[in-house]
């Protein structure tokens, strides 16, 4: 399934792109969603931005269906984020901590300078997700995009907020 998201937000490219590689933009963030930060698993400076590591977790209801064959205690997985900085993009990958082979999802942002000027930015987020469980496996790929929407929609808003704490 594609996801696809495009968001205003009152920062400039630069400093939107910035706080996606800062770990203190995901600490210490509360709950969105049944979806939390559990930590920031890695974070390093490369030769075209970071590379950063975080570890969520779903606290959710999952349909019996969905229990039948999966484990709600371990739906966590780390997403993997490399900022590119001067590309003003991000590449990321989700590496499920369970059942890596009943789930692949990947895709990027790109932050473009905003229609209010060089203090807005449109975050576009694209990616593919695939859900490898028969009979629920669409359902349940529908349930997790629209609560990332929600939840990226959350995260990007805070953004202003993180910024001047910043």
């Amino acid at each position: 399934m594609k996801i696809a998201i495009d968001q205003n937000v009152a920062v400039s490219p630069e400093v939107a792109i910035a706080a996606y590689g800062n770990p203190a933009f995901y600490e210490g963030r509360a709950p969105r969603d049944h979806i939390s930060v559990i930590e920031v698993v890695s974070h390093e400076k490369t030769a075209s931005g970071v590379l950063i590591q975080v570890r969520f977790n779903f606290s959710g209801n999952v349909s019996s269906a969905v229990r039948a064959v999966i484990d709600p205690k371990k739906m966590s997985w780390v997403t993997r984020t490399e900022v590119l900085t001067a590309e003003r993009r991000t590449k990321f990958e989700v590496l499920p901590d369970h059942y890596p082979d009943r789930l692949t999802c990947s895709g990027g942002f790109r932050f473009a300078e905003g229609a209010g000027g060089p203090d807005t930015t449109v975050i576009k987020v694209e990616g593919d997700l695939k859900v490898r469980v028969l009979l629920v496996g669409g359902t349940v790929e529908r349930v997790i995009v629209s609560g990332l929407r929600s939840y990226l929609g959350a995260e990007v808003a805070g953004l202003p907020e993180f910024a001047a704490r910043s």
